[in-house]
């Protein structure tokens, strides 16, 4: 009853946490995708950033609230996930640890970090980390079948986004760890359970390989689900400094935590405790994605293991130390205030958003900023802004892309007359492209030849068939095909 009233408390002021923070940046690629397959497109019609069960998962949630892709169903979609996370950590929690002041704690942990992490955004690794909390239950058995259900659940992870795949390489960690440092297991036994989670983890996959060579989209599925995302993908720190700020309440805790962790006298407590080390090689293993990008919900895949060893150290040092909690509850209000104060002076944006609802006054203005310059049957290239303004206007480009970032650099490597072809398309009456500095969202690739060359095309056939005007609302530059004679 005390966790149903936490949960009941906590999730509307997540709900509106996460109605004002609007769609995002990267939703709005998600939802123009997702919206795409209710409108007739196929899955790699538009070239995506994720695996394809994310877009799938976006489609039909929206359409289980009612089918409008609007503020209030996208929060919907993204409270169930965190409603799902909270509830998955406290029954998991509970069933491995028989302890209900544990769960509470791991399961509220996770919750709290959604708020600092991102999750209140429509972002992937909601659904991810359920599947993964509920693939610790059955991994922590340790048993042959269970290590299949466990790879099995992470497999149906890695068709919402890649990084599922670090789970499964903490998971085959810790079967190492268990059998040369614990040695209580063989190599036998041990390899038997590995070949177990890789068979689970290969069914999801092995059905979607045969599933797309049927609708014969099988070299799409394989170069962006797997080729794209570990070998092209570039990496940056440009949200570095951001990460640390927003979650270093978060690392703190979980550094202390194990240091706590590894000053107990029976070291088996935790050191040889199946779900703690499992724990900590989901945790430290999923944070590999931060060599890639710094991004806040890229930290999310690891907390609500880093939640499970923070919940289980307090609990055990809690019943020694009863006595001295209060210096510990007082470190935490203290670390609690700084955290608060760090927010309001470096994102005071961000606690309006509990303050206030928002009407979005400005999306009608971007639909019709686009709508009004078009006729029945005409076609519109966005690369200014692309997502934003093809979500709020329903309009679908002519081009594989819905925007201009990394994935879109990719094809443009290959594709370096992909503007180019897209003007010439008589159809095609509006472009916006030109009001911005960084020309590209890819400001990492701007400058590579190829977007040089094809930036060069798209400037070529603007300025040949094109005119330009600045928009009267927005003030943005528009391009208006010629008119024939």
């Amino acid at each position: 009853m005390i966790y149903i009233g936490v949960l009941l408390t906590i999730t509307p002021i997540f709900a509106l946490f996460s109605y004002n923070s609007g769609f995002g940046y990267d939703a709005l690629e998600y939802l123009v995708i997702g919206r795409s397959l209710n409108d007739g497109y196929q899955l790699y019609d538009f070239i995506p950033s994720k695996s394809w069960l994310w877009y799938v998962f976006v489609q039909l949630g929206i359409n289980l609230f009612g089918g409008d892709f609007n503020h209030l169903t996208v929060t919907l979609l993204i409270c169930t996930s965190f409603i799902g996370i909270g509830i998955s950590s406290y029954f998991v929690v509970l069933k491995l640890t028989k302890d209900s002041q544990q769960a509470l704690i791991a399961s509220f942990l996770s919750l709290i970090c959604c708020f600092f992490m991102e999750m209140n955004f429509l972002e992937p690794e909601a659904p991810i980390a359920i599947l993964a909390i509920w693939s610790l239950l059955f991994l922590s058995k340790n048993k042959n079948l269970d290590w299949f259900v466990g790879g099995l659940l992470l497999g149906i992870a890695m068709l919402f986004k890649s990084i599922a795949m670090f789970y499964v390489a903490g998971a085959g960690l810790y079967l190492f760890y268990e059998c040369f440092i614990l040695r209580k297991s063989s190599f036998w036994q041990i390899f038997q359970k590995g070949l177990c989670i890789l068979m689970g983890f290969a069914v999801p996959l092995l059905l979607s390989l045969i599933y797309f060579n049927q609708i014969n989209k099988l070299d799409e599925h394989i170069y962006w689900s797997y080729i794209y995302p570990f070998g092209s993908y570039p990496a940056h720190t440009l949200f570095l400094k951001k990460l640390i700020i927003k979650t270093f309440w978060f690392i703190i805790l979980t550094a202390i935590s194990i240091i706590l962790a590894a000053s107990v006298k029976e070291k088996r407590k935790y050191w040889g405790n199946t779900t703690f080390m499992l724990c900590i090689f989901f945790g430290l293993i999923s944070l590999a994605s931060l060599m890639k990008s710094q991004a806040s919900h890229y930290f999310y895949p690891a907390a609500p293991f880093f939640s499970i060893i923070i919940a289980s150290v307090y609990t055990h040092y809690s019943k020694i130390y009863q006595k001295q909690l209060t210096k510990v509850y007082i470190s935490l209000i203290l670390l609690l205030v700084i955290v608060i104060v760090s927010i309001f002076i470096t994102r005071r944006e961000v606690i309006q958003r509990l303050v206030k609802i928002d009407d979005f006054a400005i999306e009608k203005t971007y639909a019709s900023t686009v709508n009004r310059n078009l006729k029945k049957g005409d076609k519109a290239l966005l690369i200014d802004f692309g997502s934003l303004f093809y979500f709020h206007s329903h309009q679908y480009p002519n081009v594989p892309f819905i925007n201009t970032e990394m994935q879109t650099s990719d094809f443009v490597k290959k594709h370096t007359n992909i503007y180019e072809q897209s003007l010439k398309d008589t159809s095609l009456k509006l472009v916006l492209f030109g009001f911005r500095s960084s020309i590209i969202d890819d400001s990492t690739k701007v400058n590579t030849p190829e977007n040089k060359i094809a930036l060069e095309k798209l400037r070529y056939e603007l300025n040949k068939n094109f005119t330009l005007e600045t928009d009267s609302v927005l003030y943005i530059k528009l391009w208006h095909r010629k008119k024939t004679k």
